[in-house]
């Protein structure tokens, strides 16, 4: 393999011939430094038996009887001075060549036998220029691992390795290809490696790759003699960018395994990154003072952060208190990011009073307020409700020469809407932006730039000029985002149209309405009871590539329930769940509460299989409301009118409300049969106003399938309850049972026969839930008597209501109608 190395690379080592005499232009033939493009063939080259190849003849021997006699005779005595020129010659003769690969090869069996340490005497400018020309390559054309390999072999022949390449470069192209271990081989080879760690981690960090940074912080690890606190800082910082506070915690915890104590550095890190667990937070805060650190303003600032996501204000003043007596006693001083935190935190909670107070605070220790102080002070007053204060707010921001960023602007606008102030909104909007829609502002002449001009601009707009506009556009460049389109979506109110356009106009300036933005344009075309305006979106997203989310279709879903179209809101429901879009609360609930009475069986079954699927989505549904709609069905059972007499109205008892409803469970379990598989009844466990609920509802499907022409085929058994054998019933199977045979026998006209099911009593499961295809049933008047079982029974009490019967009440109440 050498040899052959040698043989191609030793045309191109040596200087061309001298150009003939007969040469027109000395720019044909390539100079030294481009010798690395002749490997092309070229029909005017030198010929095979040129000068050149007879020098490379003569070099070839000596490197090879100095492998010969090292791989077969352990000999050193050759010259090393001699055999390091001729192996930097062969390199350089590679790399032109571009045989990296051999290259490599080379040198690694050249390091394995001995002899050359160095190569270092024999490479001069230009040679490492030719070097790392060909290393950049290798990198840009994203072959890292060749081009790390050269590099590990030209250092261990003591050749600099630090400028061949910018290590920014390889380590980004690292990170784009998940591999941190070669990142971390080519930073072992610098000599500012520990740097390069940190920077390693970083960068998977920020790319969001957690599983590769914890991999080259395992790797720099094990090439670490001492405890380095940037690392242990880089991989937490990580941990927090991806967002998985629990592997920090775990990091945390090793360094103390291992008796390494974090500095003030590495706990900020950490507490930053837990910021969202205030407890674990203060632990840390604790733990820190406990190993003698002492914190920094940074750490208070966290702090302070994370009062502020916890919500807890007293605690934030608390430490705010604390600061400013540190600040006082000349031990601290308070920064910019401290007053904005703090403020920040009034702010969430709508405390706008105090949190101007902190801006006073601000101004007399001589700090100015930055946007997100000033942001954070117009959000509270704009929370609170009080536009104008907000609006002054934003005009002494533009005073003191604070840039406003969009939030800013936004939330100016959000506060307008929230306001129901809609045209002042728009106009806010279309003066910031300073273009050709400036329709509504007057053309008048006197009016400059100076204090209170912002508020004239907002209250009497027609003596704005088109300049002032212009200017503030200028002044304060003000670039609309997505989010600023769906507070202006809300302004229209109802008016589809004017809603279309703001889209078109958002898709004009290069943005992409988003999931919110088309709910919001549904929503609204359920303000004008648009429902095929609502569905056309629906479609539209479809069509943009854009998948409807859950939001956009319980949107759309409200929109239908309120047109009071409920086949409509049912069918997006199941397109919903075709597309795998998971219901939220909001959509069940909605579609629960459709309709204040149930006209039919049909709609009492799609309405329990909608509850059905809440239940089993872990939602809590509201059963009182449902429980009202079908009593109120199911009394329309006997009688057929609209205004039903409830005499044993649920509404008036407190034993209906439960966590869980068994009532709405137990008619659901019914009513979702079919009606020839319904051959018993079961309510067990229920009242006797949920019992007498729960049968009406099955003779109502059972009514409402004769009426289509589906005939009964069977008695129907009614379960009652179960007692131990020789014992007396309790007392709610006697009052259950009665109220039953009051409302079937007397009310409805029906034959009933009351009966006992015996069964084994180790038989437990049955006690709640018989199989009754394997009861022994006592003879009733008209049935031949069934085995009964030899072991000790217990008794399940239970009515029976004739078909003979049933075919008479359903006869009577089809004549009827």
């Amino acid at each position: 393999m050498l040899r052959d190395f040698v043989i191609l690379g030793s045309s191109i080592v040596t200087p061309p011939p001298p150009n003939p005499p007969s040469s027109s232009s000395p720019s044909t033939t390539p100079s030294p430094s481009h010798g690395h493009r002749r490997r092309h063939h070229n029909p005017k080259r030198t010929p095979p038996h040129s000068h050149s190849s007879s020098i490379s003849c003569t070099l070839q021997a000596p490197l090879n009887h100095y492998i010969h006699v090292h791989e077969h005779d352990n000999a050193s005595e050759f010259v090393p001075s001699l055999n390091a020129k001729l192996l930097a010659k062969e390199v350089l003769a590679g790399i032109r060549g571009r045989k990296v690969l051999s290259v490599i090869e080379t040198l690694k069996r050249v390091q394995d036998l001995g002899g050359v340490s160095s190569l270092s005497s024999h490479f001069d400018g230009h040679a490492m220029d030719l070097v790392s020309k060909e290393c950049r390559q290798l990198v840009k054309s994203g072959q890292l691992q060749e081009a790390v390999q050269f590099m590990e072999v030209l250092a261990h022949f003591q050749l600099p390795v630090r400028e061949l390449v910018k290590p920014s470069d390889i380590i980004k192209q690292c990170v784009y290809s998940h591999d941190p271990d070669l990142a971390v081989r080519y930073a072992c080879l610098l000599p500012h490696a520990h740097i390069l760690f940190c920077n390693i981690v970083s960068e998977f960090g920020k790319r969001r790759d957690l599983v590769s940074a914890l991999k080259a912080y395992e790797a720099v690890k094990k090439n670490l003699d001492n405890p380095n606190m940037y690392i242990y800082r880089a991989i937490i910082d990580a941990c927090g960018l991806c967002g998985d506070f629990m592997k920090s915690r775990y990091i945390y915890e090793d360094l103390l395994n291992q008796k390494i104590t974090p500095n003030i550095y590495v706990f900020n890190s950490l507490m930053n990154v837990n910021t969202h667990d205030l407890s674990y937070t203060l632990n840390l805060y604790q733990n820190m003072q406990n190993l003698g650190l002492k914190p920094d303003m940074t750490s208070y600032n966290i702090l302070l952060k994370a009062c502020c996501v916890a919500g807890r204000v007293d605690l934030a003043q608390d430490i705010y208190r604390e600061l400013k007596q540190l600040e006082s006693a000349g031990r601290l001083r308070l920064d910019v990011f401290t007053y904005s935190t703090i403020i920040k935190v009034f702010a969430d909670a709508k405390l706008w009073q105090m949190a101007l107070k902190i801006k006073e605070d601000m101004l007399s220790a001589g700090v100015s307020l930055n946007t997100v102080a000033w942001s954070s002070l117009i959000n509270a007053c704009a929370h609170a409700g009080l536009v104008e204060q907000a609006i002054q707010l934003f005009e002494e921001m533009l005073l003191a020469g604070s840039e406003p960023n969009t939030q800013c602007f936004n939330i100016i606008l959000h506060a307008c809407v929230e306001a129901c102030q809609y045209d002042r909104a728009f106009r806010f909007f279309y003066s910031w932006k300073g273009n050709k829609m400036l329709g509504s502002f007057g053309e008048g002449n006197n009016s400059k730039l100076e204090h209170g001009d912002m508020q004239a601009a907002i209250t009497a707009p027609n003596s704005v000029s088109r300049s002032h506009i212009l200017s503030f556009a200028e002044r304060f460049p003000f670039t609309p985002t997505i989010a600023t389109y769906n507070i202006l979506l809300k302004a229209c109110g109802t008016d589809y149209y004017h809603a279309k356009a703001l889209i078109t106009e958002m898709k004009k300036v290069g943005l992409s309405p988003n999931y919110i933005s088309w709910s919001i344009l549904i929503d609204i075309c359920g303000g004008s009871d648009n429902v095929g305006g609502a569905i056309e979106i629906l479609k539209i997203m479809s069509d943009a590539g854009i998948k409807p989310d859950v939001v956009a279709y319980t949107t759309a879903i409200k929109v239908c329930v309120e047109s009071k179209n409920f086949k409509q809101a049912l069918v997006l429901y199941e397109e919903m769940k075709t597309h795998e879009i998971h219901p939220n609360w909001v959509t069940y609930n909605t579609l629960l509460r459709a309709r204040n009475r149930y006209g039919s069986v049909l709609e009492v079954q799609q309405c329990l299989a909608i509850y059905q699927d809440m239940r089993k989505a872990g939602y809590k549904p509201n059963d009182y409301y449902l429980e009202e709609l079908i009593e109120e069905w199911c009394e329309g059972v006997i009688q057929d009118n609209s205004k039903i007499q409830r005499e044993f109205s649920s509404s008036n008892l407190s034993e209906l409300v439960r966590p869980q409803s068994l009532l709405l469970e137990k008619i659901a379990a019914h009513l979702l049969k079919r009606v020839a598989d319904i051959l018993a009844i079961d309510v067990q466990g229920l009242t006797k106003v949920e019992a007498r609920l729960v049968i009406l509802a099955v003779l109502g499907m059972i009514k409402e399938n004769y009426g289509s022409g589906h005939s009964v085929n069977d008695d129907i058994l009614i379960i009652i309850g179960a007692t131990k054998a020789d014992e007396t019933p309790s007392q709610y199977i006697l009052e259950v049972q009665e109220a039953m045979i009051k409302l079937l026998q007397n009310e409805l006209g029906l034959e009933i026969f009351q009966a006992k099911t015996r069964f084994a009593l180790s038989d437990t499961s049955k006690l709640e839930i018989p199989n009754l295809t394997s009861l022994s049933i006592e003879a009733l008047p008209g049935e031949k008597a069934l085995t009964t079982v030899t072991r000790r029974p217990a008794v399940l009490h239970r009515l029976k209501v004739t078909k003979k019967s049933l075919y008479g009440w359903l006869h009577r109440k089809v004549s009827i109608k």
